[in-house]
């Protein structure tokens, strides 16, 4: 399984928004510019995010993005859901009249099991959590 850029540089962005999140909006510039994300990709995804509810979009000179929620109340599953639609690992999980195998299919159970771990480690992250270790962290150069 390989993350998409999508899901990567969005949840990066995510975790810049909730580094800032009692500093008032971010530009999409600056998000841009501190994750090194190109500024056109990122607006795309800040769209989808924000359709999502996720963010909100604030207007004027002083102007950006923001967090809807406190980032203690927002995980990556949101994050993801939000990017990528529901987590599935394969369609069978969701629809079981499309497998032929159905009832001798092993791999199904593992599949799930699968599924659920990735959710649950997904669900467990918050953004707070997320921002509390990033603050722990020495200083790239210092």
């Amino acid at each position: 399984m390989k993350l998409s850029t999508r899901l990567r540089y969005g949840s990066r962005a995510m975790v810049a928004l909730a580094l800032h999140h009692n500093d008032g909006p971010l530009s999409l510039e600056a998000v841009a510019r501190g994750q090194h994300i190109p500024e056109r990709y990122l607006a795309k995804i800040l769209q989808d995010l924000r359709r999502s509810g996720l963010i909100r979009s604030v207007r004027g000179a002083h102007g950006g993005y923001v967090l809807s929620r406190p980032p203690a109340q927002v995980n990556l599953l949101e994050v993801w859901e939000a990017l990528e639609g529901p987590f599935s690992l394969v369609d069978c999980l969701d629809s079981p009249a499309i497998c032929e195998v159905l009832s001798e299919c092993v791999m199904r159970d593992v599949w799930g099991r699968m599924r659920g771990a990735v959710e649950e480690v997904l669900s467990a992250e918050t953004l707070g959590g997320l921002v509390r270790r990033q603050k722990a962290r020495p200083l790239r150069g210092g």
